[in-house]
């Protein structure tokens, strides 16, 4: 029997040793493999988070946009079709013959950026002009410009403004300015698309 237990006992140590030898040999390599998915796991964790966030943000904009679409809308009403230039040339003109000035337009030309670096740049129409009335009609016609609802306009800069009162001499070239009238010169930039 001190036979059979001896078997047994090598049996059972010569199978510790194996086991023992099979973890030190394949332990290490399990424990980077599980080390590897682990990180693995957080890096795609840590990527659903970031995917998560961008939808929600997304979203957000979309949800936005949408409530903001009926004002860009209004604000591409505010700037100036090039082919309604015409017209607003003629709205000018009403304007000073509603506020009883005398129209007149010295120079206009048009600003359209080249654009090269992919910045936005404004285009816009410049128009130099001379109005000759009394002071009231001058601010009538100020007035008229801002508020005037030729579609929607628009978006109007006045960037020069010169005022002179008018002496006897100079009252010949329109006739019904009295002495004391002024001659205002304006530039306005109207924005266009």
């Amino acid at each position: 029997m001190l036979d059979s237990q001896k078997k047994i006992i090598l049996f059972l140590g010569l199978d510790i040793a194996i086991l023992l030898l099979f973890i030190l040999l394949v332990s290490p390599h399990l424990i980077d493999r599980i080390k590897g998915a682990a990180q693995e796991y957080l890096s795609n964790q840590e990527i659903l988070v970031n995917l998560d966030w961008r939808e929600s943000l997304v979203k957000e904009l979309e949800e936005s946009y949408q409530s903001q679409a009926a004002d860009l809308a209004q604000l591409e009403g505010a700037f100036l079709n090039h082919q309604e230039a015409v017209g607003f040339i003629s709205t000018l003109e009403s304007i000073a013959q509603q506020t009883g000035n005398i129209f007149e337009i010295k120079t206009a030309s048009s600003f359209i950026p080249a654009n090269k670096k992919g910045e936005a740049e404004e285009s816009f129409l410049a128009f130099r002009i001379s109005l000759w009335g009394n002071f009231n009609n001058l601010i009538n016609f100020l007035a008229n410009l801002e508020d005037n609802p030729y579609p929607p306009y628009r978006l109007i800069e006045i960037d020069s403004i010169s005022i002179r009162r008018l002496e006897a001499t100079g009252l010949n070239k329109h006739p019904g300015l009295s002495q004391g009238d002024l001659e205002t010169i304006l530039g306005i930039k109207i924005y266009t698309q």
